[in-house]
């Protein structure tokens, strides 16, 4: 793997911890249990949990766009 691939790859998956450090934190001012398994998404995805709802992260980049989908989808604003 090249250097470019891997800063490539690091700046993704922060982007996307940020996200879900985002997610946490909604979460946590509703009072809902929150929870991410890196483990059963397909390839690179991951799997949020927040009270009874789930959606599944892209292994690539979020943008606003998709970002406001996996939002509506869970309950959050």
């Amino acid at each position: 793997m090249s250097d470019t691939n891997l800063i490539e790859t690091e700046t993704v998956m922060d982007k996307r911890d940020r996200f879900i450090a985002e997610l946490r934190e909604q979460a946590k001012e509703l009072g809902l249990s929150f929870r991410v398994d890196k483990s059963k998404g397909k390839g690179g995805h991951a799997t949020v949990f927040i009270g009874e709802r789930f959606a599944t992260l892209p292994s690539r980049e979020i943008d606003p766009k998709t970002a406001s989908k996996i939002k509506k989808g869970l309950g959050l604003k």
